[in-house]
């Protein structure tokens, strides 16, 4: 905690290197996150340089009672939920998921890459079906890797909700993608590791 507060020290006065080190630990994360809610790669480039500008105009303001991290998530998510509503959008890329890795050619297994392909819009499909609460701790826990207590520090709810949120998110989940899910314990809270 004590490196996060130096660091918002050093880019509050001003140090180029420090908001460069700054954009270096979180750019990717932030970004992976805007594309859980910004289907279009140019419009999550835009709200993802959106936050870094409004991160590096608030910086001030961080006091250190979170970890920098959680401060950041908030301030992120907040923008995602604005261009939602201004957008009215309802879709969220999971592709990469499920994307190939580098060098794959789906021309080597064409129906393995078109299965593949309709899993992730269906997975894609019954994320947009979550509400909001549901959706944002799934994107939270689940794809960006936040610990309970980190999801429940950006999202500023008790760690039981959390819980509930992912609890509730994962039965519907199983009950719209139950038949394109062959282990139903893939998307079982009760099975998940805990990470506390």
């Amino acid at each position: 905690m004590h490196r996060d507060v130096e660091l918002a020290h050093r880019i509050t006065r001003g140090e180029r290197k420090a908001f460069e080190e700054f954009v270096d630990a979180y750019g990717a994360r932030v970004h992976r996150l805007v594309r859980r809610y910004v289907e279009n790669c140019t419009d999550a480039e835009d709200v993802t340089q959106e936050i870094f500008c409004d991160l590096h105009r608030s910086i001030a303001g961080y006091r250190g009672e979170a970890a920098l991290s959680t401060w950041i998530y908030r301030v992120a998510l907040h923008h995602c939920w604005k261009y939602r509503e201004k957008r009215a959008l309802a879709t969220v890329p999971f592709d990469e998921q499920f994307a190939e890795a580098p060098g794959d050619d789906w021309r080597m297994d064409p129906a393995a890459s078109a299965a593949k392909g309709e899993l992730a819009d269906k997975v894609r499909t019954a994320l947009d079906a979550l509400s909001q609460p549901h959706h944002d701790v799934v994107v939270l826990c689940e794809i960006q890797g936040l610990t309970y207590q980190e999801c429940a520090n950006a999202l500023q709810i008790p760690i039981g909700t959390v819980k509930s949120r992912l609890f509730h998110a994962f039965r519907r989940l199983r009950g719209l993608l139950g038949s394109y899910v062959q282990d139903a314990a893939v998307l079982c809270p009760e099975a998940a590791i805990e990470r506390e």
